[in-house]
This record gives C-alpha cells, structure tokens and sequence, in this order.
C-alpha cells in the first residue's frame, strides 16, 4: 500500500451513523443507510448523496475539508406518522448541529466543521429514483418519509482510525 503523507479522508456515511447512533442511543430508532422493507418504523436514513455540486459548500483547499452533500430520511408509521416524522427530522437537526458544536469525532469518519441545511425536512412522495435511500416504488402501506438535504464540510478523522483498505497514513 502507498504511505500517504496528506490526510486521508474517512467515511461520510460512517460519520452520519456514528453522530446519529450516539445522540439516539437506546431509543429502539433504526438507524442505517437504505431502506428494506423488513426494518420496522421509526428509521433514519443518512448518507453521501450525489446530487448537484452547486449545492454542495466551497472549501479553498480540498486536502484539509471535504465537502459533501447529504440527505437525511426518516421514516414512520401509525396514525401519527406525519408528526412523529416532523418531530424525527427535528431531532436529527438538533443531533447534527450539536455534533459540530461539540466537535464530536467519530473514528474513520472525523468530524463536522460547517454544516448548512439545503432543503428543509418534508413530506416527500414515497416515489424514488434508483439511486436513493429508499428504492422502491413505493412504501409500505401507512409508511411516511421526510426527508432533509444538507451541505456539510468534514474535517478528516485522526490518521490511526482511517480504514482505507488500499492506503496507509503516513508517520
């Protein structure tokens, strides 16, 4: 493997899950990166999205921050689905602007140092393209999804967490 002397850049999707797993600790939430059907309601969805780079944040030197864009969904169900959803995407704001407050670091992921919201949690049609969180048609019946978009800059994870199977961090 090289030995890399600039810092090497985690996991975005190891960084939302370990923010989200920690703030929802022992809440019986689900909290992944895509949908199937065999989780049962109240999930979080979080992950890196490939959508325009316009929207993402502007960082002058690329080796310290990444930028990254990423959504949020959170799905529910029951008779109050639809506030039990708004009350989730709350909560999940609260989780990751705490997370930048605080400097949380999460290993193989680093930490948050700016982060933006794109696109206020919504209601979303349960209709998905093929490259979403949720890939199906359509939900279960009686299932919600909101969903959120943010920009976020990341700073890189302390070198001795980074699992990089094809690079080593330098010494």
């Amino acid at each position: 493997m090289p030995d890399v002397h600039i810092p090497i850049f985690g996991s975005t999707d190891e960084l939302l899950l370990g923010i989200l797993t920690r703030f929802f600790e022992g809440q019986d939430i689900h909290i992944g990166t895509l949908f199937t059907e065999e989780i049962n309601p109240p999930m979080i969805l979080a992950r890196a999205e490939r959508r325009s780079g316009d929207i993402a944040g502007l960082i002058s030197d690329d080796r310290y921050m990444h930028s990254v864009i990423i959504s949020v969904s959170t799905i529910t169900s029951g008779v109050d689905a639809d506030e039990v959803g708004e009350e989730l995407q709350e909560a999940v704001r609260i989780a990751l602007r705490q997370a930048q407050l605080e400097q949380i670091v999460i290993p193989n992921g680093g930490s948050i140092a700016r982060i933006t919201n794109a696109s206020p949690p919504v209601r979303v049609s349960d209709y998905a393209t093929s490259t979403a969180v949720v890939q199906y048609a359509s939900l279960p019946a009686g299932q919600v999804r909101y969903e959120s978009v943010w920009r976020v800059i990341i700073r890189f994870p302390p070198q001795s967490t980074v699992t990089n199977r094809f690079l080593t961090p330098g010494q």
